[in-house]
């Protein structure tokens, strides 16, 4: 057999025991990124669900009501009040169901909740590279 790129044995070692590790570590080194590409997805969410009274606290504006298929960014928190519900996919197709009296915002390019009153429920897509709530 020809050897098609001389550098590589000389780069991988000669054994076929060893390119077996070398190509391995490869793709383990190409997965961790692929795996760290996708948990910095959360630069938005949109409103899938409200019922009752959900507003949306954009910075220093008044609070509004938010609807089905509004945008949720960072710097926006999503209040829900007394017996009311709310529900938040991101594109990455994390669901977080808000429950009632919850101030829920997010951090931009990371997993980072910021959970201020209340209580939410994750549903975090396989190898998303979980989440982490900070509570007040």
């Amino acid at each position: 057999m020809t050897n098609i790129l001389p550098g590589m044995k000389k780069l991988f070692g000669g054994t076929a025991h060893t390119r077996f590790i070398a190509v391995a570590s490869a793709f383990t080194c190409l997965a961790a990124v692929a795996t760290s590409a996708s948990a910095a997805q959360l630069k938005e969410a949109r409103v899938t669900q409200v019922v009752n009274d959900v507003k949306l606290l954009a910075g220093q504006a008044a609070p509004r009501p938010a609807a089905v298929s509004d945008p949720v960014r960072p710097g926006t928190a999503v209040r829900t009040g007394t017996e009311s519900r709310s529900e938040l996919t991101f594109t990455d197709l994390t669901i977080t169901r808000l429950g009632a009296n919850t101030i829920f915002s997010f951090n931009e390019g990371t997993r980072e909740m910021n959970l201020i009153n209340g209580a939410i429920l994750f549903q975090l897509p396989k190898g998303s590279g979980g989440a982490t709530i900070k509570t007040a």
